[in-house]
């Protein structure tokens, strides 16, 4: 395994004063130093060869009086039999004594890098460049079949034929494709920059945020105060910090430095179109003639008269391409693939080089045939399988799911605080980022770490994001900056501070915490996602006041507003959502609420209206299916199902309401193949849910309230329909006590919202193990009742009124009637799965 790259230095006592200053401003995480890693009592000869043989670059101190010490002659020695192993990458010296020659150092020395230096924050920043490199050199990259995009690239930008007039050229394509590294390749090999420097701009971050990412990225911990020069940023005007950003940007590229812009939904509005303030700072780029600029981005933009910026789309791999990659990639783990072999892997990856990745992973645990036989696994390959089948077969210990799960909700993080965070050694965790780093799970971030990003979401939810403990992530960080105050991320990590303590509800002073307006945007989409729903409101409303016309922003508020049954507040922001122009979300949050109140028609027409106005992708085809399943119009209901399926076939959302259809259709075999898809593609518990749904209609209640207990118990705060299920199955199976805590939680926890839901699983509690009077008493609370489930409970009430005291006339023609609008077998089917037929909610 590759070691972790850390710098060992060597000096003699003489020196401390210049080595403890670098050795603090590097942090422990980057350096063994004996102040550091020796503890009293150590054997100081067995603690030297320890330390280089955890390091990866040596580094000597060199003085007049430090090469006459024991001590430092010792180390050098080992040094010199390391880098003859190889255990060593990398010999650099610092000559401290000006009157030092080059030739008083030893032989072998003389032909490594030697510098004359004697700055401690100068040496520190180029023992963080020398570690960085190594850091980015532990992840290999590879950059095949882009040929014709460099080319398209090149042809666009010679023809800028106004030397007064270079606009930055867009680069365009899904995460993880390769859009970086394509500007990387321009930037090196065509325009003559030595580097690049991305700095990623957030939905919410306007200019005076840009100004400060930009300052902070090409002069880390320039600015002092960080609060303060936010501040002071907000009240320039928007002429003065678009000249300040170029101004930056041109001294970025006069030392050689391409910048970079990474679009994270900053830029541009929801039409793609950019945001008038960075459409004057791409303009104010486009014309100086000492600034140039990228942008990355993953949609087309516009500038304000709907003309498309110069933009390349980095398209996924040909066939041809994806088999190269594979073969290279693969020769450098040990894999070597046979031509029937790569053909049908590279089939399965479509192209997409995180697959690729993760195939290559799959191939080195299983083997090559394994995974060539296992084609159902391939069709379905994603990041989400793939940390589920590691977690299961146990590659990945306890200790590396956290790592993944503190990293999926914060990235990136000093080591010192993972650490922490995972209570083990620095040893240990060294040992399982190294395993991580070589599966591309997590990747170098400077001097810190974060993960990738194509299993960033995966691993949110496959190990359990909603479990980490934000308070415990902000107080580690706060301890660790007041260690390392000059951190070159300490505006990344201040952020982090800002949004885990937002998180934990804490009102805790900090002295490192930074908000923009971004990180309340980011609190509250992931809120909502997590389902608190109060949390999500709090801060999206936050965030509205600095951020109005933030789209997503105020559809997520409005959509938890709807889900605490908060209609007229809803409709509040779907009146805005109209203002600003936005037909297709204002009539899809709409539908939304419609569907939420079970008003079906209502919903079907706000979701059609929203399809008409542009809307698209599978959310709403879902949705569309799930009205019409509600209404029992089951052919459409399979009609929009079917759509879903084909833009995103192993999505959850359009699995489990595939299942819930056909288990409707009483078509169980359809079911149990959708099951099927479901148990790979969902370790969240949901799929256990589903299968107890299945076991229900199956007419195996005992199976059914097992699975539906280990679905209770596998997440961790289980939604309304996996308890609605639970307590259905504890009904059916007789579990009095049971269903009557369940519905106890159900209530407690949810309060009114799913009306009908509720009163339906009481009112069939009543009849099977209560009164009959009540249960007729609450079936009468239904605010509809003309659902095939709500039939069911009012057949299962008559039959029990007949067999006890027999019926009236009126009641009597009630029950033909409901027999012959639905066979008495569907009725009972449908009685019997109510609570069980809800479908998952995203």
């Amino acid at each position: 395994m590759t070691k972790f790259p850390r710098a060992f230095l060597s000096h003699g006592h003489v020196d401390k004063h210049i080595v403890r200053e670098v050795a603090r401003n590097l942090g422990r995480a980057a350096v063994i130093y004996d102040e550091f890693e020796f503890s009293v009592g150590d054997e100081f000869r067995d603690a030297i060869i320890k330390g280089i043989d955890r390091s990866d670059v040596f580094i000597l101190f060199a003085s007049r009086a430090s090469l006459q010490r024991d001590w430092v002659k010792l180390e050098i020695e080992l040094a010199s039999e390391a880098l003859i192993k190889n255990a060593l990458s990398k010999v650099t010296t610092y000559i401290v004594d000006q009157e030092l020659t080059h030739d008083a150092l030893p032989e072998w020395m003389r032909a490594t890098l030697i510098r004359k230096e004697a700055s401690p924050g100068l040496i520190a920043t180029d023992i963080r460049r020398i570690i960085s490199q190594r850091l980015g050199e532990r992840i290999p990259r590879y950059f095949v079949g882009r040929r014709a995009e460099i080319e398209q690239s090149l042809e666009t930008i010679s023809g800028f034929t106004d030397p007064n007039f270079r606009p930055p050229l867009i680069v365009y394509g899904l995460k993880g494709i390769g859009r970086r590294s394509l500007v990387q390749a321009i930037a090196r090999d065509n325009l003559s920059f030595s580097s690049i420097l991305p700095i990623n701009l957030h939905a919410g971050d306007l200019l005076p945020e840009t100004s400060i990412r930009v300052a902070e990225a090409i002069s880390p911990g320039g600015i002092s105060d960080l609060v303060a020069f936010l501040k002071q940023q907000e009240q320039k005007a928007k002429e003065n910090l678009v000249d300040e950003i170029t101004s930056l940007l041109r001294q970025a590229c006069q030392a050689g430095t391409l910048p970079i812009f990474v679009d994270e939904g900053a830029l541009a509005a929801e039409n793609g179109v950019m945001r008038p303030e960075f459409d004057a700072l791409y303009n104010a780029i486009s014309s100086d003639r000492d600034t140039d600029a990228m942008i990355v981005s993953s949609r087309r933009l516009y500038r304000p008269a709907e003309n498309p910026c110069p933009s390349v789309r980095v398209p996924e791999l040909d066939q041809t391409s994806t088999q190269n990659l594979l073969r290279i990639a693969g020769r450098d783990v040990g894999l070597v693939f046979d031509r029937t072999a790569l053909t049908a892997i590279a089939t399965y990856a479509r192209g997409y080089p995180p697959a690729v990745r993760f195939i290559l992973d799959e191939a080195r645990l299983r083997g090559i045939p394994q995974v060539v036989t296992d084609q159902r696994a391939l069709v379905n390959f994603n990041a989400e399988q793939f940390l589920r089948h590691l977690k299961e077969n146990r590659s990945l210990t306890p200790s590396m799911q956290t790592i993944l799960q503190i990293l999926s909700s914060f990235s990136p993080l000093p080591l010192q605080v993972i650490v922490a965070y995972c209570a083990q050694t620095s040893h240990d965790t060294s040992d399982d980022l190294n395993f991580l780093l070589d599966l591309a799970f997590v990747m170098p971030a400077g001097m810190h770490y974060r993960i990738s990003e194509p299993i960033r979401d995966a691993a949110y939810r496959a190990f359990g994001g909603l479990r980490v403990d934000t308070r415990k992530v902000a107080e580690l960080l706060e301890a660790y900056l007041a260690d390392e105050p000059d951190d070159d991320a300490r505006l990344d990590l201040g952020q982090t501070i800002f949004r885990a303590n937002l998180l934990a509800g804490s009102q805790a002073d900090s002295r490192f915490a930074i908000g923009f307006a971004a990180d309340l945007i980011n609190v509250a989409t992931r809120s909502y996602h997590d389902q608190d729903y109060d949390l999500a409101i709090k801060y999206g409303s936050s965030a509205l006041d600095v951020r109005p016309d933030s789209v997503d922003v105020r559809r997520y508020v409005a959509q938890a507003l709807i889900r605490k049954e908060r209609y007229d507040e809803a409709e509040e922001h779907i009146s805005e959502l109209l203002r600003l122009g936005e037909l297709k979300e204002a009539y899809y949050v709409r539908g939304f609420a419609a569907r939420r109140k079970r008003e079906y028609p209502e919903a079907i027409e706000a979701y059609k209206k929203s399809l008409a106005n542009g809307r698209r992708g599978v959310a709403i085809h879902r949705e569309l299916a799930s009205c019409f399943f509600e209404t029992g119009d089951l052919p459409a209901a399979e009609e929009y199902i079917r759509q879903a399926e084909q833009q995103s076939p192993h999505n959850p959302y359009v699995v489990d309401l595939k299942c819930t259809i056909a288990l409707r259709l009483g078509d169980l075999p359809t079911a149990e193949r959708a099951l099927e898809i479901l148990d790979r593609i969902d370790s969240s518990g949901f799929a256990e849910h589903r299968r107890s749904t299945f076991e229900q209609a199956n007419g195996s209640p005992e199976d059914a309230l097992r699975f539906a207990r280990i679905a209770d118990q596998k997440i961790a705060h289980p939604p309304f329909e996996v308890l609605a299920n639970l307590a259905n199955c504890e009904i059916e199976a007789g579990e009095c006590e049971g269903a009557l805590t369940t519905l106890g939680r159900l209530q407690k926890r949810f309060g009114a919202i799913n009306h009908d839901a509720q009163v339906g699983l009481r009112c069939k509690y009543e009849i099977r193990f209560g009164e009959v009077e009540a249960a007729e008493g609450l079936w009468s609370r239904l605010r509809d009742t003309s659902t095939p489930v709500h039939r069911g409970l009012r057949l299962a009430i008559l039959n029990r009124k007949q067999a006890q005291s027999g019926l009236t006339v009126e009641e009597d023609a009630e029950r033909t009637q409901l027999i012959e609008y639905q066979s008495a077998a569907e009725l009972e089917r449908n009685m019997r799965l109510i609570g069980s037929m809800i479908s998952q909610s995203e």
